[in-house]
């Protein structure tokens, strides 16, 4: 499922998220920022090293904000403010790090997300994923770095899927963007 969703946030596809009418405020709120980085993006260059099972591919374009959106599209649904999730986790905070981490017994998908800070300037922001159900077990990291200006500078995602009867599939992206 992760690796569909990390070849599938590179797709053509125009699809936008929907927007979830349980959203809470009550976590960092992902979502927001990537949509305004999206916003703050839209024209930039990125030069992308896209590596699936061993073999690498780098290539380098400019991308409009629907591309933006698209190619960020796992940091959104990274995103723990929902209503459901409301008390599932336990943040912890110090001198410019935030910290939401899965309290243990609860069930959800992102294990933890950290946002460090530079007084109010977001500096880095990085996510852990995990899931495992009977037929598949995957698990995924993403970082998002922001540069002085206030922008993605950089961006990782990597992460595996282990079909049951099948070997696993490792996938990673890396972007660095150049304007």
């Amino acid at each position: 499922m992760l690796f569909a969703g990390l070849v599938l946030s590179c797709s053509q596809d125009n699809a936008q998220p929907m927007d979830n009418p349980t959203q809470i405020n009550k976590y960092y709120p992902l979502k927001d920022f990537v949509e305004k980085q999206v916003e703050l993006l839209d024209g930039s260059t990125v030069r992308k090293l896209l590596m699936i099972k061993g073999k690498e591919e780098e290539t380098t374009f400019a991308m409009d904000a629907e591309g933006w959106r698209k190619e960020l599209d796992i940091f959104i649904h990274a995103d723990i403010n929902k209503a459901s999730l409301a008390t599932a986790y336990e943040t912890e905070e110090g001198e410019g790090v935030i910290i939401h981490r899965l309290k243990p017994g609860e069930k959800a998908a992102i294990q933890e997300i950290k946002v460090e800070r530079d007084g109010e300037q977001v500096r880095l922001i990085a996510f852990k994923a995990f899931q495992d159900d009977f037929f598949y077990t995957t698990s995924s990291e993403g970082k998002l770095e922001i540069g002085s200006s206030g922008t993605v500078r950089r961006y990782e995602v990597s992460g595996s899927q282990k079909v049951w009867f099948l070997s696993p599939n490792k996938m990673s992206i890396r972007g660095e963007i150049l304007k």
